[in-house]
């Protein structure tokens, strides 16, 4: 099916077998907007967008509150039913209209909004609205809030802080301090500290969290992962270990170059990058994407040196290296988005389970479903699972809600 643009009121839809938006550009957009700093390349990603006049006309809408207001309190007074049982019958008619110049201008300002609220723009297929009937069931029973910030800092004595109960507090470790703020924890940098000890912080399922390492590295720790460091970098090398998943801002220090131990099996060396790595247990493979700068990515006898947008992919006994990756994607998780582009139904499950802390049962065959689209994270398992019902797929909840049945369709 060939991409195309669609009418329906003064609503534009585009469609098309798979995504071809630039997904890093919104996400760009969206940061920028939010007032959150951008990253060299971001920047230059932003600048050359804004730099045409047509885009930086939508810029100026974007950042127009009052402009915002009026389009929010349209898009609440439309009639969403009607307006998906329009689009389902155009998509079946594959009729598509002209493509004039103001539906290009209005689809790059719809598209660049519904990444601000969080709202996935489809392709061919589309999370349909909840109202919408189909054959798929949900079995209600108490809904399961989504994960929020909290994590266990285990100190280098073995003790434990619990600290999503311990608010906004210093904590005290020899002559190291850590300030504990909101759902974030920052070290300081204490050069004449004499003893050197190492903290473990972990989340649970259903957690994240963020850490401020004391040469001032940024840290984000997805769900049921884990990161080993010391409370002063003293040493020729700036040494972490990792679980999980973990999202990297590293300080530059050409003097002390960083390093990435993963799950005992690879090592990831950076001087002053960005960068993301995936490297659950139960995950297929382990992957390093490269957001910003250089990383050295080291296996057994495999050695790969990556490059913006590139990433390594670590199997048993091989490394691969993917040079056309969707950044947007891989860094949804730390945007408070799902992003289920051409994910499976394991894979979608898969992250449910860590983010809801629920333990996933499938009973009978596995359908062969993909899935396309975003939601955001913040939403509750029950609305999730309402999201997905287009595929066909039926869920039901047990043991008050801290078990997900896939059951056959």
């Amino acid at each position: 099916m060939a991409a195309a643009f669609f009418r329906i009121g003064r609503f534009y839809f585009y469609m098309q077998p798979k995504f071809s938006f630039n997904e890093a550009l919104y996400q760009v957009l969206y940061k920028h907007w939010s007032g959150q700093p951008l990253l060299p390349a971001e920047q230059v990603m932003f600048e050359a967008w804004i730099a045409e006049p047509d885009n930086a006309a939508v810029w100026e809408e974007l950042n127009d509150e009052f402009l915002l207001q009026q389009q929010l309190k349209e898009w609440q007074s439309y009639d969403a039913q009607a307006t998906w049982q329009q689009f389902l019958q155009l998509r079946d008619e594959a009729t598509p209209v002209k493509k004039p110049f103001i539906s290009r201008q209005l689809f790059r300002w719809s598209a660049a909004a519904a990444v601000f609220a969080g709202i996935a723009i489809g392709s061919y297929v589309y999370f349909q609205p909840t109202s919408t009937p189909t054959n798929t069931t949900v079995t209600q029973v108490a809904d399961v809030l989504p994960g929020s910030s909290k994590a266990m800092l285990i100190l280098d004595d073995g003790s434990t802080i619990d600290l999503d109960t311990a608010h906004n507090q210093v904590i005290q470790q020899g002559s190291s301090a850590a300030q504990l703020q909101g759902g974030s924890l920052h070290y300081q940098n204490n050069v004449n500290s004499h003893t050197i000890a190492y903290n473990t912080l972990k989340t649970p399922r259903g957690g994240q969290f963020q850490l401020t390492l004391p040469d001032g590295s940024l840290v984000w720790l997805n769900a049921a992962s884990s990161i080993r460091f010391p409370t002063s970098f003293q040493n020729a090398e700036r040494v972490v270990d990792v679980t999980g998943e973990v999202y990297f801002e590293v300080a530059q220090n050409v003097n002390k170059p960083f390093r990435v131990n993963v799950n005992k099996q690879a090592r990831v060396e950076v001087l002053g990058t960005s960068f993301n790595i995936h490297a659950y247990d139960d995950a297929p493979n382990m992957q390093t994407t490269l957001l910003a700068g250089s990383v050295k990515v080291s296996a057994g006898v495999h050695t790969a040196l990556l490059r913006p947008g590139q990433q390594a992919q670590l199997g048993t006994g091989n490394m691969r290296i993917n040079k056309n990756v969707d950044i947007a994607k891989v860094m949804a998780w730390k945007n408070g988005l799902f992003d289920f582009q051409d994910a499976s139904l394991q894979d979608v499950m898969l992250q449910l389970s860590r983010w809801y802390d629920v333990e996933i049962e499938f009973r009978g065959a596995i359908p062969a479903t993909e899935f396309w689209g975003k939601m955001g994270r913040n939403l509750t398992l029950m609305q999730v699972l309402k999201g997905l019902e287009g595929s066909g797929v039926h869920f039901k909840l047990e043991n008050n809600g801290k078990k997900l049945i896939v059951l056959p369709s």
